[in-house]
């Protein structure tokens, strides 16, 4: 069962995780599995990186394979008031819909590609989906936890009003405002706890629902205290894959 409570120093909310408990992670298979991109503090355009990323590497987990899924197929989902062009250009192109994809997939770039509303294959070959076992002991930040919003709005205020935040609240922690995001977590990742310890990471809701994520800061969180399976590869008929690509209204290669 979780552990939650309130640190008596900051007045942060805290949670932690028994070791029997597997978040799951989507990346590529080329790299390590513990791993993240790494953060340089003298950054000064921050708006590329994760959600609460800090100088260093900030590692990601999601409660459910669904609720992964979703936080790295975001980037591709068709915009609102858009078309599905796709088949007809294949079509005007003299392709399958499935070869088309593959082909404008790799003359552009993954970022340049989202918004297609379409997956190709060649994203799914280079990932795996990875179930990951949570550090125990230690406490993370729960972010979005009233007590946590309050210390962060108290200690930030002059931070906060320089990004024009007047009032924190889950909007602004959810939004894609990561110049706010990032420096809230940075401020964060320097915090002692009551027990002399420092947050391993932050607790915080997908913005997609119904699940959690956390984000851990390897640093603190040492990729020795998580336990990693072996990656599962992505299929096209993985049933979770295949939920949120419908939601999303996407194609899948």
């Amino acid at each position: 069962m979780r552990a939650e409570r309130t640190c008596t120093v900051t007045g942060l909310r805290l949670v932690s995780e028994p070791s029997d408990v597997y978040g799951f992670h989507v990346g590529k298979t080329e790299y390590p599995p513990l791993s993240a991109a790494p953060r340089d503090a003298s950054e000064k355009w921050r708006q590329a990186w994760g959600r609460y990323d800090v100088p260093g590497q900030t590692f990601y987990v999601a409660e459910t394979r669904e609720c992964a899924y979703a936080e790295v197929l975001a980037f591709f989902k068709r915009a609102n008031g858009t078309g599905d062009s796709l088949a007809k250009d294949a079509e005007f192109a003299g392709l399958s819909l499935a070869e088309y994809v593959e082909e404008i997939a790799r003359e552009w770039s993954e970022r340049d590609f989202m918004g297609l509303g379409a997956i190709p294959a060649g994203w799914r070959y280079d990932r795996g989906i990875t179930p990951i076992s949570l550090p125990d002991p230690g406490w993370l930040i729960d972010i979005e936890h009233p007590d946590s919003i309050s210390f962060i709005e108290r200690e930030l205020e002059g931070t906060l009003a320089a990004h024009r935040v007047t009032s924190l609240t889950t909007a602004t922690l959810r939004s894609e405002d990561r110049p706010v995001t990032t420096a809230i977590a940075e401020f964060l990742h320097g915090v002692t706890l009551d027990d002399d310890t420092t947050p391993l990471g932050i607790h915080f809701g997908s913005k997609h629902g119904a699940a959690w994520c956390k984000a851990l800061w390897l640093d603190h969180a040492d990729a020795r205290d998580l336990i990693s399976l072996s990656p599962e590869p992505i299929l096209v008929t993985d049933d979770d894959l295949k939920r949120v690509a419908d939601r999303f209204r996407i194609r899948v290669f």
